[in-house]
């Protein structure tokens, strides 16, 4: 018997686990690529929804948003004719009784300079109230008062991240000047570290009080409006004064379109949310089709492996093995390449994910149920494309396999 195995596996042919390894090592790249683009793609979206939903959490479930431009139903936005929201409506917002507190907000670009050093940001005017309905908070210092925002005072509050792009060696910037378009402004107040909202942060901005800003860019009103609710008044409700209000002010009669938009936290959580889901299944199907790729090669893989492993075949029929034992054997290797390829993918689609997330500074999220549904998937891909060359393993004849050459 011994004389005969050895006999037997003289036929094999030289080199083959060299050539199997490489081939199988060129399927579990294919199944590791299709998981890591599953993992990397919806991970980096959920990312951002994170880093979305929480600056919007950060706000208040009673804020209630006012901005210059309306839905067209379409997909499509369209802005007023100046696109700003005229001064008085944040006056008239505040002389409603379901409201508690109205920030006003105008966000514009601009340098602002300390010496020598210059930087391009967001210039950002803001009411005495912003803190309070924003949801944001002082570091150091103090922010400027409702006051101090009426007479158009030259203070100014900034970003965690602007004292080391203005005082790069060290200097507390606490009580110095920043210059914004050639006017001076003395820092009273760091801001609480916020992080990103998109792929733009919030730290590097430098905060004027909005009568300022509106002097400094010759303009008389506000890029949106954020109202609290007042107590015991649910968002909802004071939306839908506020959109009456705003709409007698406009002088808009019954029928005519609005050139705003009034909605609460839950309302933008729940658009942002289903605009991802929409994102989602697109990633979803880009994901899909790459393991589907990825799976047609594991079978060209096994086919080839087929090819070059015809006479073992023909050896382990001779000593007894029967055709599910050669199905099961190549169906078993096509799942062992999927399960070596969703290890490593996931790994990949990790990284991928933790370096994408590092270099626009979100938070990295990864969701385990994203890394359960690629792994699956990949599974599910490893053994439908391995049934068709375990079957054909299967079906060859002894006799051809050793005189296969």
């Amino acid at each position: 018997m011994k004389s005969l195995l050895s006999r037997l596996q003289d036929m094999l042919p030289p080199g083959r686990g060299s050539a199997l390894g490489i081939n199988s090592l060129l399927g579990v790249l294919g199944v590791a690529i299709g998981v890591a683009n599953i993992i990397a793609l919806i991970s980096v979206t959920q990312s951002g929804d994170y880093q979305a939903s929480g600056n919007l959490r950060d706000a208040g479930s009673d804020t209630v948003f006012v901005f210059p431009f309306v839905d067209t139903g379409d997909g499509m936005q369209r802005s007023n004719a100046n696109a700003w929201l005229p001064a008085g409506y944040e006056e008239a917002a505040r002389t409603l009784p379901e409201v508690d507190a109205v920030a006003s907000v105008l966000m514009m670009p601009g340098h602002m300079g300390h010496g020598a050093q210059r930087v391009f940001t967001t210039i950002q005017g803001v009411s005495g109230e912003y803190l309070s309905v924003r949801g944001h908070a002082m570091e150091r210092g103090r922010f400027f008062t409702v006051e101090e925002t009426r007479q158009g005072a030259d203070l100014c509050c900034i970003g965690s991240q602007v004292p080391g792009l203005l005082f790069p060696d060290g200097e507390d910037p606490m009580g110095k000047e920043i210059v914004v378009k050639g006017r001076k402004f003395t820092v009273i107040g760091i801001m609480v570290e916020k992080g990103m909202m998109g792929f733009e942060t919030i730290d590097n901005r430098v905060f004027l009080p909005i009568t300022t800003a509106r002097e400094l860019y010759k303009l008389d009103g506000s890029s949106s409006l954020l109202i609290r609710a007042a107590k015991g008044t649910e968002p909802s409700v004071t939306r839908k004064a506020v959109i009456r209000e705003l709409r007698k002010v406009a002088g808009l009669g019954k029928g005519e379109p609005s050139d705003f938009t009034v909605t609460t936290v839950e309302q933008l959580t729940k658009i942002v949310a289903s605009m991802l889901k929409v994102f989602n299944y697109l990633l979803y199907g880009v994901g899909s089709v790459a393991l589907i790729v990825a799976g047609i090669g594991i079978m060209n893989v096994m086919l080839m492996q087929i090819i070059e492993r015809t006479r073992e075949i023909g050896v382990r029929r001779a000593l007894g093995a029967r055709r599910r034992d050669i199905w099961r054997q190549f169906l078993t290797e096509a799942i062992l390449q999927s399960v070596f390829g969703a290890i490593l993918g996931t790994g990949l689609g990790i990284a991928a994910t933790a370096t994408f997330c590092a270099m626009v500074q979100w938070k990295t999220f990864v969701a385990p149920q994203t890394v359960l549904m690629a792994s699956a998937f990949s599974l599910i891909v490893g053994l439908l494309f391995g049934l068709y060359p375990a079957a054909h393993a299967a079906q060859l004849k002894p006799i051809d396999c050793l005189r296969y050459e």
